[in-house]
């Protein structure tokens, strides 16, 4: 009976945050959610504005904030019964009610306001038992949160038992208001509690006051998107992720548990310092506004808020840096010798410039020592800035080898013995995603050459040309035509199935990077071969690829260790009881930790209690690293706690 199709599993869709905070539309979407309050505490009336018509149809974008856009349509129009039905029946079941409250859509006030006007005259005093049944679990959900809140349980605790609550109220709603074979404005009418013989007006207006009172706890007082209201940055602010992310840390922690990880690295003994060329090795990362500001609008609509959420976006990431640096310094006390400051390579297009606030704190950084500023040349218009700056590394700069990473990663041990089983026949190297079958670029080690430089842009400028599917993802190379979209609507993982291609057409796999220098095939590579070997490789290679062990570029989000708890990716939990730490007594076997994806930063998750205890890694070295900010480069992120 229940259906999703609108729900189909896209790039830009977020399946457990359906705040819709993260697509680029994200300030519209604020703006109606600020409206929809309006409405419902009678401070403003609904008129469809210019601006509403292009989010309306975001369906697969942002299906809640669709929904809200027809529940106040039907303030001046009737409700579309059949479409009613398939939004119900659809959004409803993939959706928990538990979900829809932490979201902040203020779906359930709504619902509630098109029922009483459907019985004008009543508040829903006469009621049949069928219908006072879901009115009266909807009480209990509510009391029993407002009783666990009072006695002052945890967050975690109180959540888990609303969740279990309203996913009671939810089967016990579904259950009496399945419309089977009867009509479509029947079976709309009833869901919605329209019907007169089975009214369900209160279970919308308990469910309303619940949201109001899960706001009220779990949001923050913001400015913008990112920024709160004493100009700090918050880059959770206005998100209700901040709810959604308690239960992820439930699911993080278990998963450690399971997986028997400590979450606490053991302290690297410190070694003899070895002898090296100065200057040899280098870690890096790319700093690039197109990266940044790919959530804010360009037209003009979003108004100064907009400005004020990307130039909070880019302080976080700044602040990011800082911790990526510092972690990479600490690390190195304890090896053979330091890899020196962090290489930071700004990639900006034409007429493009970082804010004050973030030029100023990456010069002090600089000065500190922290990190070095490379200002790159101005990509052709045709390449992403991100994908330029990543070619630039392999520019020789006076380096054997240089190591990128991320702005979203900790480096928990000394990297020196990467560098140095690589320093011979290995010029490129990158760990294998979770699934085992494609490489993640979030941590790559490459050796800079102009003969591979003037390679991959010869293979950057025919991209655009490049038809059909990607083998890495089975999804289109591109979503519009790339002479449309600037070389920026990829329909693929953007730059990294390119990479994946690349590497996979262009180079000599020869297996994983091993402690005592040198490539090994190894069985869990297996999945990642098949894949790869499935189309011809270049007759005259590059050079060597090599994979990284997994605990090089670990991911430490709920998601990736729920997984590995579960054996969903058996692979990679056999790498990792392989790694180079897997026998070290009482550590976390890993060496450095990745946070892949839009809303799984560490420094997003405002309220402690959201923290798994790898996210409180990142926190403390974050919180060392700020003990010794410069004047010029305070750290910005801030949180209630």
């Amino acid at each position: 009976m229940w259906i999703g199709w609108f729900l189909p599993p896209v790039a830009a869709y977020h399946a457990h945050d359906h705040s819709c905070g993260w697509t680029n539309k994200q300030v519209l979407w604020r703006r109606l959610r600020q409206r929809a309050d309006a409405v419902l505490a009678g401070a403003t009336a609904w008129s469809r504005e210019s601006w509403v018509d292009q989010i309306a149809e975001e369906l697969v974008n942002c299906p809640l904030g669709v929904h809200v856009i027809e529940l106040l349509d039907a303030e001046t129009k009737s409700l579309d019964l059949s479409r009613s039905r398939q939004m119900g029946f659809g959004l409803y079941n993939v959706v928990s009610l538990w979900n829809i409250a932490l979201t902040g859509w203020p779906t359930f006030g709504l619902l509630h306001r098109l029922c009483r006007r459907a019985f004008a005259n009543s508040t829903g005093t006469h009621r049949p038992a069928r219908g006072a049944f879901v009115v009266r679990a909807a009480q209990r959900a509510r009391r029993r949160y407002e009783s666990n809140a009072s006695r002052g349980v945890s967050d975690l605790e109180l959540l888990h038992s609303l969740e279990v609550d309203l996913n009671q109220l939810r089967s016990s709603w579904f259950a009496r208001f399945d419309g089977g074979g009867a009509p479509v404005t029947e079976v709309a009418t009833r869901w919605l509690g329209l019907d007169a013989m089975e009214p369900s007006c209160e279970m919308w207006a308990e469910l309303a006051t619940l949201q109001r009172q899960l706001r009220h706890r779990f949001e923050l007082p913001c400015a913008s998107g990112a920024r709160r209201l004493d100009g700090a940055v918050c880059p959770g602010c206005r998100l209700a992720a901040q709810g959604f992310w308690l239960d992820e840390r439930r699911v993080a922690e278990a998963a450690l548990a399971q997986l028997g990880l400590p979450g606490q690295p053991e302290e690297p003994a410190a070694r003899a310092a070895e002898r090296r060329a100065p200057g040899a090795w280098a870690t890096a990362t790319v700093l690039t506004s197109e990266d940044l500001f790919r959530s804010i609008r360009h037209d003009g609509q979003g108004g100064s808020e907009d400005w004020e959420d990307a130039t909070a976006i880019v302080l976080a990431y700044v602040d990011a840096l800082r911790t990526l640096a510092f972690s990479l310094r600490r690390a190195g006390r304890h090896g053979a010798a330091s890899l020196g400051p962090l290489l930071v390579l700004l990639s900006l297009r034409q007429g493009e410039a970082l804010p004050q606030e973030a030029r100023e704190s990456l010069e002090a950084l600089e000065e500190q020592g922290l990190i070095q500023l490379l200002h790159l040349p101005i990509p052709p218009q045709h390449l992403w800035p991100r994908a330029w700056g990543k070619l630039q590394l392999w520019q020789p700069r006076g380096y054997d080898l240089v190591l990128y990473l991320d702005a979203d990663i900790l480096v928990l041990d000394d990297l020196t013995s990467l560098f140095r089983a690589a320093a011979e026949g290995v010029d490129a190297a990158a760990a294998l995603t979770r699934s085992m079958m494609g490489l993640n670029g979030g941590v790559m080690l490459l050796r800079p050459s102009s003969h591979i430089f003037h390679a991959l842009r010869a293979s950057l400028e025919e991209l655009p040309s490049w038809k059909g599917l990607s083998r890495w993802t089975g999804r289109p190379w591109w979503n519009t035509p790339p002479e449309t979209s600037n070389g920026s609507d990829f329909g693929s993982y953007g730059d990294q199935d390119h990479l994946n291609e690349w590497l996979a057409t262009s180079f000599r796999f020869a297996g994983e990077l091993q402690p005592g220098g040198g490539c090994a095939r190894q069985p869990w590579q297996r999945a990642y071969v098949d894949v790869r070997d499935a189309e011809p490789g270049s007759k005259q290679p590059l050079g060597t690829f090599c994979t990284l062990p997994v605990g090089f570029n670990f991911c430490a989000t709920a998601g990736c260790l729920d997984q590995l708890a579960s054996k969903e990716h058996h692979l990679a939990l056999e790498s990792l009881s392989h790694g180079w730490s897997a026998g070290r007594s009482q550590a976390l076997p890993v060496q450095v930790l990745h946070w892949p994806g839009a809303l799984r930063k560490p420094w997003q998750r405002c309220l402690s209690s959201t923290r798994s205890r790898l996210d409180e890694l990142w926190w403390k070295t974050f919180q060392e690293a700020c003990l010794e900010a410069p004047k010029a480069a305070p750290c910005r992120v801030k949180c209630f706690d």
